[in-house]
């Protein structure tokens, strides 16, 4: 009887054992993320738009210099009253403040394009991962570029979370 139960608990522990040990994988979220064509096509109409942005404060800051420059030239005509060089002052620094409050709309413009547009496809690998994840069995799933350490028992689910989307897309 006592041999019996040895030779069950022999069978089981095992099992048990390999039952807690989870399984893990890392995925490449940006190699997702870049092989989804709507993802680059964000991407291309975010850099179309801090292009323009660019352009735009170009053109603000050669008006800034070119301003400077009749200063510059006002400064040395003798005999010019005050009141017009002080009016030439403020007119560059106004110009200049209307260039640092273009930049930080341009930024924060950006940056809520950026997040709008990519958010939903941010979290549709999100689901895909999750996906992957449960149809497969594993206990975490890991960034690639994050683990300090991972050996062959881990595995990479990058091109299972690709199928997955491609999946939907169909």
């Amino acid at each position: 009887m006592i041999k019996n139960i040895i030779i069950a608990m022999a069978l089981v522990l095992p099992m048990l054992a390999s039952a807690q040990t989870g399984r893990f994988a890392v995925v490449d979220r940006e190699a997702v993320l870049e092989s989804l064509t709507e993802y680059t096509l964000v991407k291309t109409q975010i850099a179309e738009t801090s292009r323009q942005y660019k352009e735009e404060y170009n053109r603000m800051t050669a008006d800034i210099d070119k301003k400077f420059e009749e200063i510059q030239v006002l400064n040395r005509q003798p005999g010019l009253a005050d009141a017009i060089k002080e009016r030439r002052v403020q007119e560059l620094q106004n110009m200049q403040k209307r260039a640092q409050q273009f930049l930080l709309t341009a930024d924060e413009d950006l940056q809520r394009q950026e997040k709008q547009l990519l958010d939903p496809i941010k979290e549709r690998v999100l689901q895909a991962i999750r996906k992957v994840g449960v149809e497969e069995g594993f206990t975490f799933i890991f960034p690639i570029n994050q683990p300090l350490f991972y050996n062959s028992q881990v595995e990479d689910v990058t091109e299972a979370v690709k199928d997955a989307l491609n999946f939907q897309a169909e």
